[in-house]
């Protein structure tokens, strides 16, 4: 027997039906379960109460989201909600969507700035506490962040501290929390009204500690989002953590899980009882399949700024790559490197650099020093067409200074830079000639930053000091590596090097090495097609043994009918071997 409940309440089905049951694996098509159309006779008194005359003209209020579960014997066969297909004179057409099918169609065109995130403010004291942790101890933390800039070139700082005996913030009015990337996925799965299951992402320290540039004191969460579909960010999410939102198709339950461990600890399912004696095979399928990561990049702007971390098809191959034991060792041929098509490299930090003007603070002078260059670059097999290019990008980094009472001096070290918007003008005239901006401040990418933690500082003080904080300072950035602007006097620089998380892409320790070279391969241009036995609905993330054979699930598909579920099912699988 089936059943069919809308919010609690038991439809009338008719005596008579059939349906199709899909239920697909998230790792190759991102979809969950679903029905195909169910038909609700809506002159039956009993379903005309549940569905409150939506076939008549005069009513329009349209019916959304509701709790949908369908039982097969003592079974639930899905839960997930109602979408109205049709209304058809006395005859409503519905289907069931769950799972991951339920995230999508929630997700559906609806902007991720119109989701209400939670907010999350600390008072100062608390707000300094979060300097020392990271996600999931917090949601947000409170590091300096540069965050406006005169028109003397000088910088506003949103967090800005004060650090020796302890740490403290300059100006308690002035600080705004940077919500951590992991809070606002999980925020999302939950204001869609799924339930926290397994998060494997925080297992990860690089994850935990990126967060997502905020340069305003009060802002709500989605403001500091793109203009993009809560699915495009899903989307854009889960290909940057390499990782597969996983939802339970009858309890609601999310689970995020690593991509490279998907089918780590798959159970295995025996199917011994094949309908058909002939395999159908499907050759060259076109299926995208969870994500290509043999050639990755970062989708970056066209600016000055990143186009020395990302140097420019061209440039690197008109360059002379001249190297020595120290990066100091360049400094008395500057004016040569600077005249010329030079790349610079050092053995002692294995980084390259060009020679660079910088401005001398109060003066009309320029001092030349060494710039590091092409830290963004792409990464894997270059020439490779199979390419993801990633619209989740570091934020600028810049230098700040930090007070140290206990020291008498200044420490320097790294900040992400976002600078707000500036106020705009209201005036009428200037509005309708175009003249300010009518939308606001809203970013094309999601621009982040790598909280490193209270880290010792440039500029530091004695190996004996007699605060916590002498010579630490809480830092953000993209990358472990941070070289400070030359000295007006000697131009010389120095290097910081931080704890070993980073943003990079290249590198033995960078992104591409660490997290995306190594994916599972699966052959998904031949499809196996299997008619068999099935007693129950199988979770498709298992491995099914099939004639002795591992197989990965694409898909299965189930017959429900008045009486149940239909004993044979048709699965879709890619050979496992």
């Amino acid at each position: 027997m089936t059943q069919l409940y809308i919010d609690s309440k038991e439809v009338k089905l008719p005596d008579e039906f059939e349906l199709e049951l899909i239920t697909e694996n998230p790792y190759f098509t991102r979809v969950g379960s679903y029905t195909y159309e169910i038909d609700i006779d809506l002159r039956d008194p009993i379903n005309r109460d549940i569905y409150r005359n939506i076939n008549r003209a005069d009513v329009t209020q349209r019916i959304q989201n509701r709790k949908a579960v369908l039982i097969s014997g003592a079974s639930i066969t899905i839960s997930g909600i109602e979408v109205i297909l049709s209304i058809d004179s006395y005859m409503a057409k519905i289907q069931i969507v769950a799972g991951n099918s339920q995230l999508n169609y929630e997700g559906g065109e609806s902007s991720i700035r119109t989701v209400r995130f939670d907010r999350v403010s600390y008072m100062p004291e608390n707000a300094i506490e979060t300097l020392k942790g990271a996600y999931p101890q917090y949601d947000v933390t409170y590091p300096p962040v540069i965050s406006f800039i005169d028109k003397d070139g000088n910088s506003s700082i949103l967090n800005n501290v004060e650090v020796g005996e302890d740490i403290a913030f300059l100006r308690i009015n002035n600080i705004g929390p940077q919500y951590y990337l992991l809070y606002y996925l999980e925020n999302l799965l939950q204001k869609l009204g799924f339930t926290k299951g397994i998060n494997e992402l925080k297992d990860n320290p690089t994850w935990c500690r990126i967060f997502v540039v905020n340069p305003y004191k009060d802002v709500s969460p989605e403001e500091l989002l793109p203009d993009w579909t809560i699915n495009e960010f899903i989307e854009k999410v889960e290909m940057f953590f390499k990782c597969i939102i996983t939802i339970d198709r009858t309890n609601g339950v999310y689970n995020i899980v690593n991509m490279d461990r998907y089918f780590e600890n798959s159970s295995i399912i025996y199917i011994d009882d094949i309908v058909d004696d002939d395999i159908e095979k499907v050759y060259d399928t076109e299926t995208s399949y969870s994500y290509a990561y043999d050639n990755v990049s970062y989708n970056l702007p066209s600016d000055n700024y990143y186009n020395y971390l990302k140097l420019k098809e061209g440039v690197r191959e008109v360059c002379t790559i001249e190297t020595k034991d120290k990066y100091s060792d360049f400094k008395s041929d500057y004016e040569k490197y600077y005249a010329g098509p030079y790349l610079l490299t050092s053995a002692d930090f294995n980084l390259e650099y060009v020679v660079s003007d910088y401005a001398v603070t109060g003066s009309e002078e320029n001092v030349k020093g060494l710039k590091i260059v092409d830290r963004l670059k792409d990464a894997g097999e270059l020439s490779n067409q199979n390419k993801t290019s990633f619209d989740i990008i570091p934020a600028e980094v810049d230098g700040i200074s930090i007070y140290s009472t206990t020291g008498s001096r200044y420490l320097i070290g790294p900040a992400v830079k976002r600078v707000r918007a500036g106020a705009e003008s209201q005036a009428i005239n200037d509005l309708i000639n175009g003249s300010t901006d009518v939308e606001g401040d809203i970013p094309d990418k999601i621009y982040i930053g790598l909280y490193y933690g209270i880290c010792e500082a440039l500029n530091r003080g004695p190996n004996e000091h007699p605060g916590e904080y002498w010579d630490k300072m809480p830092m953000s950035s993209y990358d472990r590596y941070f070289m400070s602007t030359p000295s007006s006097a000697t131009s010389s620089q120095s290097i910081l090097t931080m704890p070993d998380y980073t943003l990079v892409l290249d590198g033995e320790n960078g992104l591409f090495n660490q997290v995306y070279k190594d994916k599972r391969e699966i052959d998904t241009t031949v499809e196996y097609h299997f008619r068999f036995i099935a007693q129950k609905i199988f979770d498709t993330n298992s491995i099914f043994l099939i004639r002795n054979k591992k197989y990965y699930c694409k898909e299965i598909h189930y017959k429900i009918s008045s009486k149940g579920m239909d004993k044979i099912a048709e699965g879709i699988f890619y050979l496992a071997e």
